[in-house]
């Protein structure tokens, strides 16, 4: 695993100090791995994975398909934009980002959220 987190530091062009501070773990930590003395914790996966949401989670673990998820080729902003502050395109854009090709029209999206409450945004 240590040579795919290299490789996606690379790709990044990220610095092993750089990953400690976004990751907020010690920078000692990130040699130890790197040098292959200390195999990444569950916990420093997780950071890894959340911190870097264009990273395959099934790439990063076993080294099977590829280095970037579907989810990469949307920007930084596209990524961590709060959905609140999105408009309605904007929305069906990153949502559907994933999904291919979409040759209907979209009339209505409908955004459940984790307290049980929605909001819908239909096309006017």
């Amino acid at each position: 695993m240590k040579d795919r987190i290299k490789k996606y530091m690379d790709y990044k062009n990220i610095s092993a100090g750089e990953l400690a501070t976004l990751l907020e773990v010690q920078r000692s930590n990130i040699s130890h791995i790197l040098n292959g003395r200390n195999m990444p914790g569950a916990a420093f996966i997780e950071k890894l994975l959340l911190s870097f949401p264009d990273i395959d989670a099934r790439w990063l673990l076993t080294g099977v398909g590829e280095m970037i998820s579907e989810r990469g080729n949307l920007t930084d902003n596209e990524v961590f934009k709060p959905i609140e502050t999105m408009k309605p395109k904007e929305i069906v854009q990153s949502t559907t980002s994933g999904m291919g090709n979409i040759d209907k029209p979209i009339d209505k999206v409908v955004l459940l959220f984790s307290d049980g409450t929605f909001t819908d945004y239909i096309k006017k």
